[in-house]
């Protein structure tokens, strides 16, 4: 609910304390560089990048930060003000922060001179932390911000995907903030680059998106034109939320729509509010990975949120008000769902985005209910299904949702209806990620699949990194390629299988690195028993997956698989060699994962054992086959798989 939105926990930190101690560097860096003889900006406002940089360090540690932190803060904030004054000169503003801006005083050209004389300045200052590593991110950071306002600038007048705003908003809000956060690992010694990276995109991304909602709050002071973004026509998550569709409509009509009761969900604008607190929570999760300043990062976080909540609440009185003194009027936002938009500007290309967006939900359709999900599970994947019985029925479902949305993400392109061609196949596969990604961002999609899925994955803290691999990794089964190496390989095996067992196990609440990692590696060990499975069966659909570095090690070439394959040539003790490798992979694959499977709460440890247990089985079948898998696939009985995964469970509770 709304009370979710307040921070999680009262400050301990004195708002003074952070306030003096954020000038008082940054006055200490600014003084420097005039020295230098270098422009600097007056430090106004709220100074939120530099602010987010001292609260990713924790507390105790403010005291030791010197001027290499500080310069580097700087730097930041100079990039963020000569963005301000461009966007001015290019919107043609007047006023900012309730003064008249540079352009509106002195001339479009000395803004942008004075803007030019900031960002090269950030440079130099960003050049006084020290750190090369800093300084490379850094300008990375620059030229992505750049390129997320480009690209959001080309979109203008334009629907833009889910995924393709997101791009653009953490492109353009989310990467000054990630070197932010990263600004601590490289000026000050703290660890974890990385995470603090990716927490301040999180919360720029986050801080994008309030701003876009309170541009449609027309009665809040939020110190710019209400409704800028839509006369300038940029699209924005908030129109996706309320079903918006163009850009031609009456201001009225989309305050309407954003804000108005809709029979069964909230008001858009609700709805909005409950997404960014999804949002909020997640960060917080995050950032108990590694040492920041909670209660400050909480307090900015709070602020942020309140400042949407209040533009919200304003807005809804407003609304109110003229509701009750023009009696009424209709309901744009009345439709139980709408579905996501792919594209509507009625291009060839759209509309057979369109048309696959159909076939998806026709195929969706078909799935029904989570009751049918478990037929589908049991019908597809009969060892995990018999593993699955082993959880509890909450967390049976929670499996028997993520197996459902992986398979049919795969029987999409893999075994599609018809005979569609590659081109098609991207198109459908490119439709369906926008669909999850945007049920993944709290849109209701109208598939049944993807909103159960996505929001509970979402809220219970799945990183989004593996769906993305997921689905990256389907796509790299659309054009049947070779894989060079062991490492191409694995890039491949982590998407379609690590990713899996990396979101079950951050499903159930396993957010630990090196169990994440184990996880990883039975993924890893369970794929390339596939592969040992299935290369007679792969080869006639066109695929191969042994490393071409496998068979020219053991002096093999593709012709020589052919060959005995069409049953010209014998089974060779080299390609038999080849095939004792690749079971050798993966059983140290099953190796690095079991420690991490003996460590697992007992509901999981169970199903996940006798799953690996009865997995790894397959390779005795091979072996006995004499390594034919080319014209024999290896199959163990129900039986045996019930052997294996008794075997399994026993061996990871005296482990345990």
């Amino acid at each position: 609910m709304i009370t979710d939105l307040m921070p999680a926990s009262a400050t301990q930190i004195p708002e003074r304390t952070t306030a003096q101690t954020l000038r008082s560097g940054l006055y200490t860096a600014a003084s420097r560089m005039a020295d230098l003889e270098v422009p600097v900006p007056q430090l106004e406002g709220k100074l939120l990048r530099p602010l987010f940089a001292l609260a990713m360090v924790p507390y105790g540690r403010w005291w030791e930060l010197d001027e290499r932190f500080w310069s580097g803060a700087l730097a930041i904030q100079m990039v963020h003000e000569a963005s301000l004054i461009h966007d001015d000169v290019v919107d043609g503003a007047s006023e900012r922060r309730g003064r008249p801006t540079v352009a509106a005083i002195h001339g479009a050209g000395p803004a942008v001179v004075l803007g030019d004389q900031y960002l090269t300045g950030a440079y130099r200052a960003a050049a006084r932390t020290g750190s090369f590593e800093f300084l490379e991110r850094f300008t990375e950071a620059v030229e992505r911000t750049v390129a997320g306002e480009v690209m959001q600038g080309r979109a203008a007048g334009g629907r833009m995907t889910v995924s393709e705003y997101d791009a653009a908003i953490t492109g353009k809000s989310g990467e000054l903030f990630g070197i932010a956060g990263a600004l601590g690992a490289a000026a000050a010694g703290l660890g974890d680059t990385e995470v603090r990276y990716d927490l301040g995109r999180s919360f720029g991304n986050l801080y994008q998106r309030i701003d876009d909602l309170l541009d449609y709050c027309k009665a809040a002071q939020t110190g710019k034109p209400p409704l800028q973004d839509y006369h300038q026509k940029k699209w924005s998550w908030i129109l996706d939320l309320a079903g918006v569709a163009t850009f031609e409509l009456e201001d009225e009509t989309v305050i309407e729509a954003i804000f108005a009761p809709r029979p069964s969900q909230p008001p858009a604008a609700r709805q909005a509010l409950e997404i960014l607190s999804d949002r909020q929570r997640r960060i917080q999760r995050q950032a108990r990975r590694v040492g920041v300043a909670q209660e400050t990062l909480d307090q900015l976080l709070g602020q942020c949120l309140d400042a949407a909540i209040q533009g919200v609440e304003e807005q809804e009185r407003a609304y109110r008000a003229k509701e009750t003194t023009a009696g009424g009027r209709g309901n744009v936002g009345a439709a139980e769902y709408h579905e996501h938009p792919v594209d509507s500007d009625g291009s060839v290309e759209q509309s057979l985005r369109a048309q696959e967006e159909h076939n998806i939900r026709r195929l969706a359709a078909a799935l029904g209910d989570q009751e049918q999900w478990r037929a589908y599970f049991g019908e597809h994947a009969r060892t995990f299904h018999l593993a699955a019985r082993l959880f509890p029925p909450r967390e049976a479902g929670l499996v028997t949702g993520l197996y459902a949305y992986c398979r049919f993400t795969d029987d999409l392109v893999d075994d599609p209806d018809g005979e569609p061609t590659i081109e098609e196949l991207t198109r459908r596969l490119d439709v369906w990620r926008d669909l999850s990604m945007a049920a993944w961002d709290g849109h209701r999609t109208g598939i049944a699949l993807l909103d159960v899925i996505m929001p509970e994955a979402f809220e219970r803290g799945v990183d989004k990194l593996y769906p993305d691999a997921l689905l990256d990794g389907v796509a790299m089964d659309l054009q049947p390629r070779a894989y060079q190496c062991w490492a191409d390989l694995e890039r491949y095996t982590f998407g379609v299988a690590s990713a899996v067992g990396g979101w079950m196990s951050q499903l159930f609440g396993i957010d630990n690195a090196e169990q994440l990692e184990r996880a990883h590696a039975l993924g890893h060990a369970m794929q390339l028993t596939n592969i040992a499975r299935d290369v007679g069966e792969d080869w006639h659909r066109g695929r191969l997956y042994l490393p071409i570095q496998l068979l020219e090690s053991h002096g093999l070439t593709c012709e020589d698989l052919e060959s005995m394959i069409q049953g010209s040539a014998p089974i060779s003790d080299a390609y038999r060699a080849a095939i004792r490798e690749l079971l050798a992979r993966a059983d140290a694959h099953y190796e690095a994962a079991w420690p991490g499977i003996r460590a697992l709460p007992a509901f999981f440890r169970r199903p996940v054992a006798a799953a690996a247990s009865a997995y790894r089985g397959i390779h005795r079948e091979i072996r006995r086959n004499n390594f034919d898998n080319l014209n024999h696939r290896a199959h163990t009985s129900f039986a045996r798989k019930v052997i294996l995964a008794g075997a399994g469970i026993v061996d990871a509770r005296k482990a345990s």
